[in-house]
């Protein structure tokens, strides 16, 4: 076996820290044996964002999730491409035709990586501790989980039957989700603060945390014995890479100089104006649309003035998303035509609701009142502009030029929409502020609906900001999750799409992309259904 020597990944950190790579490099010729052997090397990944909490109920960054992926095994299998359920460490399962009672059959012989077991026992306490916490360390409950009345196991038959109080309909997806990840009785046993910190997860995937140096690197190294992947996998048996070495590195022209220079293997977050010079220089570059919500914009109704539904529809109707796409990305990216992506289930085109049309939204503004203009075209009612607030996502490399051609398509209807900037320390308790009219949203889910549900249901995180809940639409959430029939759920989550374009709560902008750039000596790159990443399959021809 033979692994990319240590010095050369200590440097390239030092060289990262310093922001001293070769930027703008063609990738040199590889110096390391090309192998159509599978089996070995380090893979070098530069992700855009530090780890900030991998504490499974309350963690919900897009890198966390990324790495707890890869330590770590889940009951269920969702197959990325057809989004079908399959077995995983649950090898069958049964549902009771209430929906009510869950039973979980369990593979035998898996174990996590400190050599505990991961046995019908442990799958019982992990899904007692998803469902109810743990209070006395400050543990929430799992926000994603139905409310559960009993956890039961059977050692001899290797079973786990869960019942609920009420039908959930999305528990099977749930279950195929990175925060349903199974960990080891020690990382639930441990505080807190252990378990938000990457090296406290122990899992029972194909990767175990080998070191981290916070902020500098996190090392994952492959999971000596690892033989229970999904058995709808042709691979099975150990993963092939022998190590990942995680890199943070913020600045965009950082990662991509080291991508180019060949001092990195693969990289997350490219801005579309890069993508066509990347692969000019023999880089692949990968845009993976996961399944979920789309990139949209939340109406915020306790904030000045869009709490009358005319102007949210002249927003709706003001926003030009092909001219989106046109100026701004790539063919990787699409315009939205719903709140959620075409391969999410129970998705339904609005694209004929959303389609640009500044007349309609003049003739809106005008009915609500917005009739007078001051000296800097802006519009005015009452002796106040037509202002509203928004801040740059931090979570969205694409999202300041985005969010400065909607605010010069809005200028052109006499909307002032004032965009601010803040980092990522500050970023969630700025936008708590009632004020900010709208904000970015959306990510690719297990389950669309009970991310839906979580943020904008008046009765949870109610992100619409709904001074008086809309009974409808939290009507139309509760409903869906107790469906017992798919297409009964898929009647009730369209309802919910047309609902909320309808009222325009939410201001849909293109498909969520998740774009990778990947050295050609990297093969099979892989991601979950969500797309996250998944390196279980890579392989590397340098060792």
């Amino acid at each position: 076996m033979s692994i990319r020597p240590r010095r050369l990944i200590i440097a390239a950190v030092g060289a990262l820290a310093s922001g001293a790579l070769m930027v703008g490099c063609a990738a040199p010729t590889a110096t390391g044996t090309q192998s159509t052997d599978k089996a070995g090397g380090s893979l070098v990944y530069l992700d855009a964002e530090l780890s900030s909490n991998t504490q499974l109920q309350s963690s919900g960054t897009w890198q966390d999730s990324g790495y707890i992926t890869n330590i770590t095994d889940r009951l269920i299998y969702r197959d990325p491409a057809t989004g079908e359920l399959l077995p995983y460490i649950a090898s069958d399962w049964t549902v009771s035709d209430d929906g009510l009672v869950y039973t979980f059959e369990i593979v035998d012989g898996v174990t996590y990586s400190d050599g505990t077991p991961l046995d019908a026992a442990s799958v019982q306490r992990n899904l007692e501790w998803q469902a109810y916490g743990d209070e006395e360390k400050g543990i929430p409950a799992d926000n994603w989980f139905p409310e559960v009345a009993s956890v039961t196991s059977d050692e001899a038959a290797q079973t786990v039957t869960v019942t609920l109080t009420a039908p959930y309909a999305p528990f099977l997806n749930v279950l195929s989700f990175w925060r349903t990840s199974l960990v080891a009785d020690a990382t639930i046993d441990a505080t807190l603060e252990a378990q938000s910190q990457i090296t406290g997860i122990i899992g029972s995937g194909p990767f175990v945390v080998e070191s981290e140096k916070y902020g500098e690197e996190i090392v994952f190294a492959k999971r000596s014995g690892y033989d229970w992947a999904p058995p709808s996998l042709e691979h099975q048996g150990e993963a092939y890479l022998d190590e990942i070495v995680v890199i943070p590195v913020t600045e965009d022209s950082v990662r991509l100089g080291s991508l180019k220079s060949g001092e990195s293997d693969l990289i997350r977050y490219i801005q579309p104006s890069e993508e066509a010079g990347l692969e000019a220089a023999g880089i692949t570059v990968v845009g993976i649309q996961g399944a979920g919500n789309v990139n949209i914009w939340d109406v915020r109704q306790s904030a000045p003035f869009v709490d009358d539904i005319n102007v949210r529809r002249a927003l709706q109707h003001g926003i030009d998303r092909q001219q989106i796409i046109d100026d701004l990305y790539t063919e990787n990216w699409q315009v939205a035509t719903s709140t959620v992506t075409p391969t999410t289930f129970g998705y339904v085109d609005l694209s004929a609701e959303l389609v640009y049309d500044p007349d309609e939204s003049n003739r809106l503004l005008d009915e609500a009142g917005w009739t007078e203009v001051d000296a800097d075209g802006y519009r005015t009612k009452d002796g106040e502009r037509l202002h509203l607030l928004t801040y740059v996502d931090v979570f969205d490399s694409t999202a300041k030029p985005l969010f400065q051609l909607v605010q010069w398509q809005l200028k052109k209807l006499g909307i002032e929409l004032e965009i601010k900037e803040t980092d990522y320390a500050n970023y969630s308790t700025i936008l708590a502020n009632p004020d900010v009219a709208v904000r970015r949203n959306g990510w690719p889910e297990a389950d669309a609906w009970v991310r839906q549900n979580v943020n904008y249901n008046s009765t949870q995180s109610n992100l619409y900001g709904f001074a008086q809940a809309d009974e409808t639409l939290d009507g139309l959430y509760a409903a869906q999750a107790v469906a017992t029939s798919d297409q009964e759920r898929a009647e009730i989550v369209g309802e919910i799409q047309r609902h909320v374009i309808d009222q325009a709560y939410g201001l849909p902008i293109i498909d969520d992309t998740q774009v990778f750039g990947i050295q050609p000596h990297i093969h099979d790159f892989g991601t979950t259904y969500e797309a996250r990443p998944w390196f279980y399959d890579t392989w590397t021809e340098k060792k």
